[in-house]
C-alpha cells in the first residue's frame, strides 16, 4: 500500500497524467478514505473535486485549503446528484456571498467518505 501510494503521489505531480488516473480510479480513492484509516490522510492528498471556482478543472484538498480566505475556519461542501444541480442549489448563495470557496461531491460514495475524513489540515 506505502509504494501504490508513493508512486500515486507522484503521479499527481502531472495533473495531465493524473486527470487520467483519477476518471479512472477515483471511486477506489475514496473507498479507500472510508476502509483505511491508516493512510486516511494520504489518500485524502489524492482526491479531486470539482468547486464553485476551480471552472471545469478538479481541485485537491490542499489546493482549496490554500485559496481559503483568513475568516474560512471550515471546508465547505454540497452533495448532489450531479454537478448542474449542486451548482444551481440555493444553499450555495450564503457560501458564494461571503467569498467561500465550495466543493461538488456529486459522487454516492463521497457522502461515505467525507464521514470518515472529519479534517483536513485542522479544517
Amino acid at each position: 500500500v506505502k509504494k501504490c501510494l508513493e508512486m500515486f503521489s507522484e503521479l499527481a505531480e502531472n495533473p495531465e497524467d493524473y486527470k487520467k488516473f483519477y476518471e479512472q480510479f477515483s471511486k477506489n480513492l475514496k473507498l479507500g478514505i472510508h476502509e483505511d484509516s491508516t493512510n486516511r490522510t494520504k489518500i485524502a492528498d489524492l482526491l479531486r473535486y470539482a468547486s464553485t471556482k476551480s471552472g471545469e478543472e478538479l481541485t485537491s484538498l490542499k489546493e482549496y485549503v490554500g485559496r481559503m480566505p483568513e475568516a474560512q475556519k471550515n471546508i465547505y461542501f454540497i452533495t448532489g446528484e450531479s454537478k448542474e444541480a449542486v451548482k444551481n442549489s440555493p444553499f450555495l448563495e450564503q457560501c458564494t456571498k461571503r467569498g467561500y470557496e465550495v466543493l461538488y461531491m456529486v459522487d454516492p460514495i463521497d457522502e461515505y467518505a467525507v464521514q470518515q475524513l472529519k479534517d483536513y489540515d485542522g479544517k
